[in-house]
């Protein structure tokens, strides 16, 4: 078989206020269900509850990690949230592809007008990022990577033609 296989982890930039959000989730969790015993108050305790599920439901969202997976002429993008839960959130085959580019290509120009637009980077100003254009049977889809090198060569190697990067 000659499958081409690449995988490709991103992190996404981490928010600012994650620590100052998890510590006031947890300070408050604390608290309720710490005056719900002290006082034996049934509104604390409820609501000390509703904290500690909420920590545990809502905290993960603030860790999210993309992986971006090529397997011959597929390509999907996967949600990786706090390290545990994953789940695919795109999924293409590259037939669909138009074009392949490093942001800021003047091949991109005519594109910039696309208004179905998901980004899957990490955020930071200074990366690598590339934009693929993706044309369905109604309507044109940008996705924003920041895909390694290896993958890049792997698209590349297969289509070569709508592959562009700057120079």
């Amino acid at each position: 078989m000659n499958d081409t296989y690449v995988e490709c982890l991103v992190s996404r930039k981490p928010n600012p206020a994650a620590p100052l959000i998890r510590s006031a989730a947890y300070g408050f969790t604390a608290a309720f269900l710490l005056f719900g015993l002290l006082f034996q108050g049934i509104l604390f305790l409820i609501l000390g509850a509703a904290g500690a599920a909420a920590c545990y439901f809502l905290l993960p969202a603030l860790s999210v990690e993309y992986e971006y997976l090529y397997v011959s002429r597929e390509f999907s993008v996967d949600r990786i949230i706090g390290k545990e839960k994953r789940k695919t959130v795109y999924d293409v085959t590259m037939d669909k592809m138009e074009l392949f580019a490093e942001e800021g290509a003047y091949q991109l120009d005519q594109y910039k007008n696309i208004e179905n637009v998901h980004d899957f980077s990490s955020g930071e100003k200074d990366a690598r990022r590339f934009i693929m254009v993706l044309r369905n049977s109604n309507a044109s889809e940008k996705l924003i990577l920041e895909a390694s090198d290896e993958l890049v060569d792997a698209i590349r190697n297969v289509y070569p033609s709508k592959v562009f990067l700057k120079k």
